[in-house]
């Protein structure tokens, strides 16, 4: 059953504006003279059934698009309250996150070296390290996987649908085709041309990097004996949604060390745009949080240490940093029309991003506070 509405929120001593968006969702508005910042709020009341879901435009890993498009899309098939832009994301392959991607327990793009916001297997939210642990074993031979769905130079990666319908190439990489029947081996490429994925298989490719012994066992077990019995996972938790950031700004109440020097000269102590997940009220508020930035007179942003201040103001005990700069972009739907509600930076407007983070109705669920 959902309870009482959670007591309202309070930043740095300005009083904000309030839009209730629906039951257990709040967008709150702020504009605080000491930046000056615009700050923008989705207060949302986890014990109302809202779930956070990791969006992505297109099938696959590849591709860009705007949030408020993918906020639309979503609004289509269900109940939908709004979003933020998510993770950080490459050029070359386009809108490929940095970091992990998982939607409805599929793994998009595996871990990287940062850290996500997630959603567990019981319908909680957690911030921290994911990683991806598995084998691929051949008679009596088994070799380590260390990344699912993102190149590992000096390592083991497994690749499957959930990725796209092809392997970029990695020069001096080996890459072998699995099919789904009896792990068969289809094909051994070390071309330099990409590598289908089967719809049902995938592909294993060693990195250039990998060390001369494992490359010989692994070319052995794949041209002699023809098959492998793949087994992965992604610890320490099992997550059903998935998006990366970068850095964790805040942990157990109190700001995280070291966050000036979290990132570049030019990202971590210079003012931004920055996009915030967090969590207040013992876990039982979900915060998604935008704060303008590059706009004199209006709103300049945030760095790292600012942007934490911000997350512990408004009541987070956990929060991290999502993607900023021009990608900085919250929407909110009403009746199935969505509107931004925050200005990003860009001069063209919003810009396309790699991913989201949507706030879409759960039915049917165990809502949990």
């Amino acid at each position: 059953m959902w309870r009482a509405e959670l007591a309202p929120l309070r930043l740095l001593g300005d009083t904000g504006v309030v839009d209730t968006i629906a039951r257990g969702v709040v967008h709150r508005s702020f504009l605080v003279r000491q930046g000056p910042w615009a700050v923008h709020v989705l207060d949302v009341d986890r014990g109302a059934c809202w779930a956070p879901v990791a969006v992505k435009g297109a099938p696959g890993a590849i591709g860009r698009t705007t949030t408020s498009a993918l906020a639309t899309s979503l609004a289509q098939s269900g109940t939908v309250a709004g979003a933020v832009n998510a993770d950080f994301f490459l050029f070359a392959p386009p809108g490929v996150p940095q970091g992990a991607h998982v939607s409805g327990s599929r793994v998009i793009t595996g871990p990287a070296a940062r850290p996500v916001f997630a959603i567990d297997s019981t319908g909680r939210p957690w911030i921290g390290e994911l990683s991806a642990s598995g084998v691929a074993v051949s008679a009596l031979d088994s070799i380590p996987i260390v990344s699912w769905n993102r190149m590992s130079p000096a390592g083991l990666a497994w690749f499957d649908s959930g990725y796209g319908s092809e392997v970029d190439t990695l020069t001096g990489s080996v890459r072998v085709v699995m099919s789904a029947v009896r792990g068969s081996v289809v094909s051994v490429d070390t071309a330099l041309s990409s590598t289908r994925i089967p719809s049902s298989g995938g592909v294993l490719v060693l990195g250039p990097r990998a060390p001369g012994p494992v490359r010989e066992r692994f070319l052995l077990a794949a041209r002699s004996r023809g098959r492998f019995d793949i087994e992965i996972r992604l610890l320490p938790i099992h997550p059903t949604e998935v998006v990366g950031g970068f850095p964790i700004l805040v942990r157990d109440s109190a700001e995280v060390p070291g966050l000036d020097s979290a990132g570049s000269a030019t990202f971590a102590p210079v003012r931004h745009p920055r996009t915030i997940a967090g969590l207040a009220s013992g876990g039982r508020r979900l915060l998604l949080i935008t704060i303008d930035g590059r706009q004199a007179g209006y709103s300049v942003g945030t760095t790292n240490r600012e942007s934490a201040r911000v997350a512990l103001e408004l009541g987070a005990r956990e929060a991290i940093n999502l993607d900023g700069g021009g990608s900085t972009t919250m929407v909110v739907v009403r009746n199935g029309r969505v509107e931004i509600v925050n200005k990003p930076s860009d001069p063209q407007g919003e810009r396309a991003v790699g991913n989201a983070l949507a706030l879409v109705r759960t039915v049917g669920a165990v809502c949990r506070g």
